[in-house]
């Protein structure tokens, strides 16, 4: 009966199916058992099985395969495997399309990676001002990025993926910058479930991972404020700066951070269009007090300047290849590390100490030194005068310290207040 049954199914040989592929002509060959080959020209064809579920009436035509690739053998384990499933009361080309629909979700959350998903999020948020939108972005790049940067959004989890990111932020102490980093996680996240992409966020309440200062608990900046350590931080720096391990973009914009006190968030963003070389002057459209500023470049700035000139490209005087378009502070940061400048004794933000440490005791005028940090200083009168006779005593004080760090770092004395403000500030 096995006999019987294997010569009413298998009617076709190997020999039969190759003869009629290479004849060529459009013929239909009936192995048995619902299996068809369906000759469609010169060596194609296609393998058909017909078949119905169990309890189902209704006839369902499977592919079993395409000829001459998927041989006489193989398209009976197709037809075998099919007849199974029918029995099982399952439609084998339902379960494919269901497969593709599957491998087409999962291949759609795999290209949306936190990376993506933190782009769709800024490019949506008309709202923001530049200086937020560049902030919030340097965050990503510097904080968030090299944890999670390519990990799918719906496969990041709160323990495994977002509280190291908060962790490492409140170790070093930073925890302002981990408050901020924390809410931009969690709007992040909150656009994803907006958008459909994952259907709830692992980013609740992440901020409450910071842990609360008591009040007298906030501490300063770390900064170097004395001679001898500022000279030996700024020969540090500038023998790094000069073994040519960083960019041009990057050299270019640590050297202004000495040689200028300004937020760095307020000078890596400096674009082309802010600098009057003619001039000698730099133009901050807006800063952290909401007023826009200008300051007289020093000689060893104009310097810096010219030779960013020469090579040029884009709108930003910095440039770099992150998604910002222009340098981070992380990379300034990741400068003063590798020249041997410890984290918990000077950072980004020092320099504005060491300044205003180093001026006032040269006899600088407390408002002039306001002005060159940018701070709002004096009463309503003297807030109201116009800014822009401070120019010339800013200048002065300006080229004054440029000459002050190049002195520091090549062991010279530090030069005297100029004349011009012993004079007017008598």
């Amino acid at each position: 009966m096995a006999e019987a049954a294997e010569g009413k199914n298998n009617r076709l040989s190997a020999s039969e199916v190759g003869k009629a592929l290479r004849a060529g002509k459009p013929v239909t060959l009936k192995d048995g058992g619902s299996l068809s080959l369906i000759v469609t020209g010169k060596n194609a064809g296609k393998w058909v099985y017909i078949g119905r579920k169990s309890g189902d009436r209704t006839n369902i035509k499977l592919i079993c395969g395409y000829a001459p690739e998927t041989g006489l053998s193989a398209a009976r384990a197709k037809r075998d495997e099919y007849r199974l499933l029918l029995k099982q009361g399952i439609n084998p080309n339902e379960q494919r399309r269901e497969e593709l629909a599957e491998a087409k979700r999962k291949k759609q959350e795999a290209e949306k990676t936190f990376s993506v998903v933190a782009g769709e999020y800024f490019r949506i948020r008309k709202d923001m001002t530049e200086k937020t939108r560049q902030g919030d972005m340097g965050r990503v790049e510097n904080h968030i990025n090299p944890f999670i940067k390519n990990i799918p959004i719906v496969d990041i989890r709160r323990k495994e993926h977002l509280k190291p990111i908060i962790d490492k932020l409140v170790a070093r102490e930073a925890h302002t910058q981990a408050r901020r980093v924390a809410g931009l996680i969690e709007r992040i996240f909150s656009y994803a479930v907006d958008a459909g992409y994952i259907q709830g966020t692992p980013a609740d309440h992440l901020t409450r991972l910071v842990p609360r200062q008591g009040r007298g608990e906030m501490k300063h900046h770390p900064a170097i404020t004395g001679k001898e350590e500022a000279a030996a931080m700024f020969r540090k720096l500038w023998a790094y700066m000069e073994s040519g391990r960083s960019g041009p973009s990057i050299v270019a914009a640590m050297r202004l951070s000495c040689y200028l006190p300004v937020r760095n968030g307020n000078m890596i963003a400096a674009r082309w269009e802010d600098i009057d070389l003619k001039k000698g002057l730099w133009t901050f459209s807006q800063t952290k007090n909401g007023r826009g500023y200008t300051v007289p470049l020093s000689r060893q700035m104009k310097e810096v300047f010219a030779a960013l000139a020469m090579f040029r490209r884009g709108a930003w005087c910095f440039p770099s290849g992150s998604n910002t378009g222009h340098v981070s502070n992380g990379g300034l940061i990741k400068v003063l590390r590798a020249a041997g400048i410890p984290q918990g004794e000077h950072c980004l933000h020092g320099f504005r100490s060491t300044f205003e440490t180093l001026a006032l005791e040269a006899g600088i005028p407390k408002l002039i030194c306001e002005r060159a940090l940018f701070h709002v200083a004096g009463d309503s009168t003297e807030q109201a005068y116009n800014r822009a006779e401070y120019m010339e005593p800013l200048g002065l004080v300006l080229q004054w310290w440029a000459d002050t760090v190049d002195a520091l770092r090549d062991g010279e004395d530090v030069p005297p207040m100029p004349e011009k403000l012993i004079a007017a500030y008598r």
